[in-house]
């Protein structure tokens, strides 16, 4: 913390004395800031992996059983580690830009440095006032309380690192952009710093929020892979903002407007990020993967998140200024079509942040409590996604400036497209055939272009596909969900349509933390054997907590998913089967638009100052 506390003064004093070389000081600085707390970081991860029951923390979230890649894992598995990685890999991205900008001169450089100093420097003083993860006890716990059954899975393992990483990138982003208000120099060349910045952690933060997707579908027993959680939704609130703010930056570079937009988005990420760390960590809202239950913390947490958020405004606020476009847009042409990206967007944010915020604020009037869930949110953001959609197929193949009216022929080409996708997904339902039928067209729309078109823009073709790829495996999974919950005995089958479930055998293990009771379930169609399934019962002695595993199966177009519940007598079980369609394109398109998102990245590396 002092280090943090350092760099911010020692750049102030430098870039208002125009002090000479005072910007390679403050990269020194920041390795330094980023090495001590590795260390720390270390020092913590020993703790786990020796079992040190003498450390609070180790005693409340590890156990001598764990395997030693949970040992790791539940460094973070808990409130103080997890805000200690968090501080890390913000330190780790001011590392990385000060290494990469360690020999610039201009005072746009570590006025950034600053900016994340002490936005590092506010966290780690609550962490030391509130979090301290290496708060003794004495005399030492003889066995650790072992970490939380529901995080004792491989996403655990992935998921929180990549998020962290993600809202840390996200904050080089914004402090980029708040250290050229204060330096009065925010213009394409800073908009295309801070594109390059933003959309690795963008990345980041995409591939956190998957993982967590497919762990809650795979470990938690309900078959969905959203709940609109509010923990889910706080980091779906950057992610939004900070897509927005990719569009709005590339259009800053390339045009020279939407300069306010980009401005505001990139501030807005940051205390939505903020607000992220306020709702999980606090313990005001109960989640079923939370890092706090209680909410002593919640007072200091709100003080931070307000300060900090308060201070971005207000440098916005005074030292933003207005200015005309340099660029001049009619009709329907790519600014048209992003600047309508921007306030879907925007609506989509405000509807997220509305239904996350509004149970809390109703409990903390006194009014009592309650709950907003999936109908909400599923039922106000349907039109914005049917918009989005449209505006991506509208938008294939535009130019800056003018209209892009395509050919007739091309209309009538993704015009059949859409016709032929209808058709072949007619089989599932009209409803469903319709709506393959405008992701078909919104496909055709973005591909049957010249080829030199598809080499300009293919980027955002890839990135646009994962998002009607991401779509179509919505709107699949949710409306061909096949569902029964039966008592079964080994050797009983269970017909659920056209698929047989055959309960082969029973098997009891003992696993290291656990043990477990295995349902081997084969699964048939036609009398022939198509997938095998193994559902779990797991009992966690340590915490006398009992945790159900689901078996799944898949291949390209269907899950087949079993959950093995409670026994009603000698080896029956109550259990639920489930078959949907397009579950798994919901990820695959997500690792299209990251994949579109890096090309675009990869190929403008050339242009990086």
């Amino acid at each position: 913390m002092a280090i943090c506390v350092a760099i911010g003064t020692y750049t102030l004093a430098g870039y208002i004395f125009r002090w000479r070389r005072f910007q390679r000081i403050v990269a020194c600085w920041t390795l330094a800031q980023f090495g001590v707390l590795l260390f720390a970081f270390a020092i913590l991860a020993l703790c786990f992996v020796q079992d040190d029951f003498s450390v609070n923390y180790v005693a409340q979230h590890s156990h001598r059983d764990l395997p030693l890649g949970l040992k790791i894992a539940a460094v973070w598995g808990g409130h103080e580690g997890s805000l200690l990685l968090w501080v890390l890999c913000l330190s780790g991205w001011s590392a990385a830009f000060a290494c990469r900008y360690f020999r610039a001169t201009d005072p746009l450089f570590p006025l950034t440095l600053a900016v994340l100093a002490t936005i590092a420097a506010a966290l780690l003083a609550f962490i030391l006032l509130f979090s301290d993860p290496f708060v003794r006890l004495f005399p030492p716990a003889i066995e650790g309380r072992d970490l939380n059954p529901m995080l004792q899975h491989i996403g655990l393992i992935l998921h929180p690192p990549l998020l962290y990483l993600g809202y840390g990138g996200l904050m080089v982003s914004a402090a980029l952009t708040l250290a050229a208000l204060i330096h009065g120099e925010f213009n394409a060349a800073v908009a295309w710093l801070c594109w390059r910045w933003a959309l690795p952690a963008w990345c980041a933060l995409t591939s956190g929020i998957l993982l967590g997707s497919w762990w809650a579908y795979s470990e938690l027993g309900w078959g969905g892979w959203w709940f609109w959680d509010p923990v889910e939704n706080a980091s779906l609130l950057p992610w939004l903002t900070s897509s927005a703010l990719l569009h709005s930056l590339f259009v800053t570079r390339m045009r020279g407007i939407y300069r306010h937009w980009s401005l505001l988005l990139a501030i807005l990420t940051f205390i939505l990020s903020l607000l992220g760390t306020l709702i999980v960590r606090s313990g005001i809202l109960v989640s079923v993967h939370a890092f706090a239950l209680d909410n002593d913390r919640a007072v200091p947490l709100f003080i931070l998140f307000a300060l900090l958020s308060f201070l971005a405004l207000l440098i916005y606020g005074w030292c933003a200024k207005g200015g005309r476009p340099v660029a001049i847009y009619t009709g329907w042409s790519r600014e048209t079509a992003i600047l309508l990206t921007l306030l879907l967007f925007s609506a989509v944010t405000l509807v997220v942040l509305l239904g996350t915020l509004y149970p809390m604020i109703y409990g903390l009037m006194g009014w009592g409590r309650i709950s907003v869930g999936a109908p909400y949110f599923n039922r106000t953001l349907l039109p914005f996604g049917v918009l989005m959609l449209l505006v991506i197929g509208f938008s294939a193949g535009g130019y800056w400036k003018h209209s892009n009216r395509g050919s007739a022929r091309r209309l009538a080409a993704t015009l059949a497209t859409a016709g032929i996708t209808a058709a072949v997904f007619w089989g599932q339902g009209a409803v469903l055939a319709l709506a393959a039928g405008v992701i078909g067209w919104v496909l055709a729309m973005q591909w049957i272009q010249p080829l030199a078109a598809i080499y300009r823009q293919l980027p955002a073709l890839v990135a646009h596909t994962g998002v009607a790829l991401m779509a179509l495996g919505i709107v699949f999974s949710a409306g061909s969900r096949e569902e029964i919950s039966v008592n079964v005995t080994q050797g009983e089958t269970v017909v659920l349509d056209d698929y047989q479930f055959h309960f082969q055998q029973l098997t009891l293990n003992a696993v290291q933390n656990y043990t477990t009771e295995q349902a081997t379930i084969d699964i048939y169609r036609d009398g022939k054997r198509v997938a095998s399934v193994i559902p779990e019962r797991r009992y966690y002695s340590a915490r006398n907590q009992q945790m159900i595993e689901p078996g799944v199966a898949w291949n390209v177009f269907r899950d087949w998913y079993v959950v093995m519940g409670e026994k009603t007598g000698e080896n029956r079980y109550a259990m639920r089967f489930c078959i949907q369609i397009g579950i798994r394109w919901i990820w695959c398109g997500g690792i299209l638009m990251m994949a579109g998102a890096l090309l675009g990245w990869h190929r403008g590396r050339k242009a990086d100052g």
